[in-house]
């Protein structure tokens, strides 16, 4: 099987190498991991007591964060060395000052994760979520080198736990600990004799640290003027046209900002072909010292960097990825104690159900359904209220992930 495997993994590189040629995220994909071990032993040569997180993207970035700082804070002394899998997390997060040495992940076979562990003398390692790499894992494991699988959710429909799937089922057991999100993570594993804590997610540590910091933006409290607020954040085109379509037939006098997950200039562009001429609508960077705010209907954000400070000033949360299982941060929404609309295909993100079940996440089956929400939320203030206390304490409830696992492998 482990041939197989390596078989497999190599036939993806190989493709993603083709597809390189005219697409520019494979081509920093494939670029990110050219001579990737010179430049690994070029940048670390000076790193001692080496702490090593691997991530697949953005998403898990954010869950390893509050643990990287949290070290960083308590042992100063510790190197971090950060690894992303997706171009996507290490093009943003390539400068992150807590890591003293950010890479790519080479592909992996048994000889680069050999290379990767002579190149830098690791002294424990993370992994976030599902990264579970066979070869890393198993020279990991004969180095005796401490590693953990933290903030990880298992599924009942995963290859772990099908017919086939033994082989990938026995990599499980090689973390010194793996640290679970939810309870039915947790009783998977175990139905599998595959032993793991009961820790939660490390983002609800630095949801509410950050909902604590939020610099107020004088801007964006002009243009909303204390009006019903959407927000519609980390936004694909899915639920742009679907609050395009509201604001365009609603009657109630409402706000919507948009803060989408794509800034370039042709999707802002499509952004505002949605809303139509009748609707008013600006970009922030067209925004002076002489533009009325209080008389434009709909702000546009078209830079990165200020979505987690604009849910301050939201009355409602609609974030994007949810119809296509790609969910973007419903926390960070959720802990200013508002609703928060998704859509339903979320199977990947067990806050999402959790939050549907206390009341104040909501899922979204299609436009009329979103219009009737909306609706209700606008005109009925007591349920506003309702779903808006129930997702402030359901962030508040659940802290305390980062201390237990710092407390278990630091």
């Amino acid at each position: 099987m482990n041939f197989l495997y390596t078989i497999s993994i190599r036939f993806y590189s190989f493709i993603v190498g083709v597809v390189s040629l005219w697409n520019p995220k494979a081509k920093q994909w494939k670029a990110g991991r050219k001579n990737w071990e010179s430049k690994l032993k070029e940048g670390t040569k000076f790193m001692t007591n080496v702490y090593w997180f691997h991530c697949a993207s953005l998403g898990e970035f954010e869950q390893a964060r509050p643990l990287i700082e949290k070290i960083k804070k308590q042992s100063p002394e510790v190197s971090i060395l950060l690894s992303f899998f997706s171009p996507s997390g290490y093009e943003i997060r390539k400068e992150y000052p807590f890591a003293d040495y950010i890479c790519y992940l080479p592909i992996d076979t048994k000889k680069n994760a050999q290379q990767f562990l002579l190149a830098v003398q690791i002294e424990k390692a993370y992994f976030v979520k599902y990264e579970v790499w066979p070869n890393f894992f198993k020279e990991i494991k004969k180095k005796v080198i401490p590693f953990y699988l933290i903030s990880a959710t298992f599924r009942p429909g995963q290859i772990y736990f099908k017919n086939t799937g033994k082989w990938f089922l026995n990599l499980l057991t090689l973390p010194t600990d793996i640290f679970v999100q939810d309870e039915d993570s947790k009783n998977l594993l175990q139905q599998y004799r595959v032993n793991s804590i009961l820790a939660g997610d490390t983002r609800y540590d630095k949801v509410i640290e950050n909902s604590k910091k939020a610099i107020p933006i004088s801007i964006i409290e002009t243009f909303s003027s204390s009006k019903f607020t959407i927000l519609a954040g980390s936004s694909w085109e899915k639920e742009e046209k679907m609050v395009s379509e509201f604001m365009k037939q609603n009657k109630e006098e409402i706000k919507i900002i948009f803060a989408p997950h794509d800034v370039s200039a042709s999707h802002i562009k499509g952004i505002f072909d949605a809303l139509g001429s009748e609707v008013k609508a600006i970009k922030f960077s067209e925004i002076t010292d002489k533009t009325k705010l209080r008389n434009w209907e709909v702000l546009v954000i078209d830079n990165i960097g200020m979505l987690s400070n604009l849910y301050q000033y939201a009355s409602v949360a609609f974030v994007g990825g949810g119809f296509t299982n790609a969910l973007h941060n419903i926390l960070e929404p959720a802990t200013f104690g508002i609703p928060v609309l998704y859509g339903e295909n979320n199977l990947k993100f067990p806050e999402a159900k959790e939050m549907v079940k206390l009341g104040g996440g909501i899922e979204v089956k299609n436009q009329q359904d979103f219009e009737q929400i909306l609706q209700k939320l606008i005109t009925d203030i007591e349920e506003l209220n309702s779903k808006s206390i129930a997702n402030k304490l359901f962030v508040e409830t659940r802290v305390g992930a980062t201390d237990l696992i710092y407390n278990q492998t630091c």
